[in-house]
């Protein structure tokens, strides 16, 4: 941890009280199923399971002690009002204590993406914190936030959102130095109600900007303006392909597999050539870029750090079948305006059958039909070969899509899919999409087996 803590410390920050000796701990531990020797161990409650219930077990596993929302005999016990936020306190704290930049980054699309960019962009001169996996919400991010340390000169931390106001509580914890909003598009409806609604729950992460601080958005969203306006006067970046942006992207060449611009910035001119595809990417490295320059990277030198290749898993790998088909593997997860910038890949690309390969996208609401029939009609118009579906909700995409003279194939499982597009030699490019809850990866298993 960045800084030693004992019991009393702890109930301090979150407003508890300790009961029991005041013992000093290593680590803060949220599963029994970790080594708890001298940790502090957190109970965390879920919605199908509850961390109070193993109490006793983490003080017989060697816990220096428990936090705990729940009064029980159990000692040392720190009690809480409420674990999850006390969690968030002391992750919040800790940050206090850090004397590195840290970096949020938000956006209904490309925000990982910016985040591995970025991280992997900073490595080659400086010690970075990132969050792994999905660790990006309400207690993820706290979890990420215990792993810093003093080596640590940089944080880049993801923040996503599954419901109102979760951004703020992440703005809260994180106080971000440089704040980054990609975009706001339609996806997770549910909950949100609205484009604007979205753009909201983006438009939080800038409520906890330092006074210092700087927020980088993307000009080219129509939402830039009521961010910029969210500010308060504090400094503010964009990035964008259109007149106005603080950095612009121009003289843009796309390929099947790469993208070139040249970006202006400050009367300088750059060449960014990357190692992905799509002019959404160009617009990624843009806020990676300005990010970079924020931290002191020279301008020259961060445009070259771009071209590094990057693979980022499940995010539009470009791999192949056993019968030598191009797949382009962006099963991570979906959102309306992601599918579409990858179907854009998958047209790009030199093999004459492009087939669409896709899984359910979740949290759209009462929009789910709509939008679904939008993306059939998007793959017809962009000119994709073929539609494959899974499930009756993408069934809704391929029905639009065939309607407009498309071929369509009708999957019901994953594994339907699978053996479908396992006989599809080194003339096809398949692209496999759909939200997590489709678990499309098990596809890209049994295609690989």
């Amino acid at each position: 941890m960045l800084v030693k803590l004992t019991l009393s410390d702890i109930a301090r920050i979150c407003g508890g009280e300790l009961f029991g000796e005041d013992n000093t701990f290593s680590e803060i531990k949220t599963d029994t199923r970790a080594v708890l020797e001298g940790a502090l161990f957190v109970a965390i409650k879920g919605d199908s399971f509850d961390g109070h219930t193993y109490l006793e077990a983490a003080i017989n596993q060697g816990a220096s002690g428990v936090l705990s929302e729940n009064q029980v005999q159990i000692r040392p016990l720190v009690l809480v009002n409420d674990t999850r936020q006390a969690y968030a306190d002391i992750a919040h704290y800790l940050r206090t204590q850090f004397s590195g930049r840290l970096v949020a980054i938000t956006g209904s699309n490309g925000k990982t993406t910016v985040k591995e960019w970025l991280s992997q962009c900073l490595q080659l001169s400086c010690n970075v914190l990132k969050t792994e996996k999905n660790n990006n919400n309400q207690i993820g991010v706290p979890l990420t936030l215990l792993g810093l340390k003093a080596e640590h000169d940089v944080a880049v931390i993801e923040a996503g959102t599954s419901f109102v106001g979760e951004i703020e509580k992440l703005a809260q914890v994180t106080c971000p130095d440089i704040a980054v909003i990609t975009n706001a598009s339609g996806s997770h409806f549910a909950g949100f109600g609205s484009i604007e609604g979205i753009a909201k729950e983006k438009g939080a992460l800038l409520m906890g900007l330092r006074r210092d601080g700087l927020a980088i958005l993307n000009f080219d969203d129509p939402w830039f303006s009521y961010w910029q306006s969210l500010l308060q006067g504090k400094r503010v970046l964009s990035f964008g392909f259109n007149q106005g942006a603080d950095i612009q992207a121009k003289e843009i060449s796309l390929s099947h597999q790469s993208s070139v611009s040249s970006v202006y910035y400050q009367g300088h001119v750059g060449a960014l050539s990357l190692s992905v595809p799509g002019k959404h990417q160009i617009a990624n490295a843009m806020a990676v870029l300005l990010v970079m320059l924020e931290l002191g990277v020279e301008f020259v030198e961060a445009c070259q750090r771009l071209s590094a290749p990057l693979i980022i898993d499940k995010r539009l790998q470009f791999q192949y079948s056993n019968s030598q088909a191009l797949v382009l593997n962006d099963c991570y997860n979906a959102s309306p305006k992601s599918v579409e910038a990858a179907i854009d890949v998958l047209v790009a690309q030199v093999q004459c059958q492009k087939w669409l390969l896709l899984g359910e996208l979740g949290e759209l609401g009462e929009l789910q039909s709509e939008i679904h029939s939008q993306l059939g009609e998007y793959a017809f118009s962009a000119g994709v070969t073929g539609l494959i579906s899974v499930g009756p909700i993408a069934a809704i995409a391929a029905k639009a899509y065939e309607k407009r003279g498309g071929r369509a194939v009708y999957c019901e499982t994953n594994s339907q899919a699978a053996q479908f597009i396992k006989p599809l030699g080194q003339e096809n490019a398949i692209l496999v999409k759909g939200s997590r809850s489709a678990q499309m990866e098990h596809i890209i298993k049994e295609i690989e087996n």
